[in-house]
């Protein structure tokens, strides 16, 4: 990182199943290790996340110089999430309205967006990457005004996700527990929705108990899916589900976990930049955006900004996996 680069980590101490205080020691760790004279805040909570955010990025556009003279402004920062999906798409998406660099030290379940960046999974490690990393350009979702950086959802894929979401908070956040969540999500939902979707000015009507927009191309690697070749090429991919029957979703669950979906005939896969969905006779949706329910008016509009993310990654990514 440039010298002259103002880093704030903030931690969510209520993020992710890591124990907080060890987090926290961890990434100040990393940062000593470094030689990062970076700032580090804990919070609690994503309300206080968010307030801490906006206070940095408004002492950051005015005021003085951190040397006490006047003159040039000071350097604009780099804003670092430390935390889950939440927390990671809540300060991207300030990072992104604010024009600053954006950078992360995962403490999620998944990580996707790390694991596809070469990040480090423990906090010291990754700490030290960011210090010494430097900067790429991502792509960004975005739905009706609301950034996605992984996926975002309606139907079975966001009820899935706030019924293990109520999983994690009882049985602890272990992937065995996403696991046994979705099977016991997909056994009793049954909904189908009757909707118009507007694929980059094609449009066409369909029945799904599912749409879903991903980003992250590791995401669907994993899954063994083709959709992979969407996001490659710097467009979302979008999936729909074919209506079925609860036999038909717990095999297409069983062959998700085995990573088998690629030849899948349950589901149909479109390349997009924009899309645009109808849905007759609702003025609102409930849409999960990078894990986190959102409420949306209809219609629901959906597109790529390309490269419009400035992330630190480390010198010497990972291997992706």
């Amino acid at each position: 990182m440039p010298a002259a680069a103002r880093i704030t980590v903030i931690l969510n101490a209520a993020s992710g199943h890591h124990d907080a205080a060890k987090a926290a020691e961890e990434i100040q760790a990393g940062l000593d290790e470094a030689g990062c004279a970076c700032r580090l805040i804990v919070a609690q909570g994503a309300d206080e996340v968010e307030r801490q955010a906006r206070a940095v990025l408004a002492q950051s556009s005015a005021g003085p110089a951190p040397d006490g003279t006047s003159g040039e402004p000071p350097p604009r920062p780099v804003l670092v999430a430390a935390g889950g999906d939440g927390t990671i798409n809540l300060l991207a998406g300030l990072a992104l309205e604010a024009g600053v660099t954006f950078g992360l030290i995962p403490l999620g379940t998944f990580n996707y967006l790390a694991r596809d960046l070469g990040i480090p999974l423990g906090p010291r490690a990754a700490a030290a990457a960011l210090a010494t990393g430097v900067r790429r350009r991502i792509h960004v979702g975005r739905v009706n005004g609301h950034v996605f950086l992984n996926n975002a959802s309606f139907g079975l894929y966001r009820q899935l996700l706030e019924e293990r979401e109520a999983f994690k908070q009882r049985f602890g956040r272990y992937r065995i527990v996403a696991a046994l969540a979705a099977l016991v999500t997909v056994a009793r939902f049954s909904k189908v929705y009757t909707l118009r979707l507007d694929v980059d000015g094609s449009p066409a009507a369909i029945r799904t108990p599912m749409l879903f927009f991903g980003l992250n191309s590791l995401q669907f690697e994993n899954l063994g899916m083709d959709a992979a070749r969407c996001t490659r090429a710097g467009m979302m991919a979008v999936v729909s589900l074919q209506p079925g029957g609860r036999w038909a979703l717990l095999k297409l669950a069983l062959r998700g976990a085995l990573h088998r979906l690629r030849d899948s005939a349950d589901l149909r896969t479109y390349c997009a930049l924009e899309a645009q969905v109808l849905l007759p006779g609702r003025r609102r949706m409930r849409v999960a955006v990078d894990g986190e329910s959102v409420e949306c008016r209809l219609p629901l509009r959906f597109e790529v900004l390309r490269e419009a993310l400035e992330v630190v990654v480390p010198r010497e990514p990972e291997e992706r996996r």
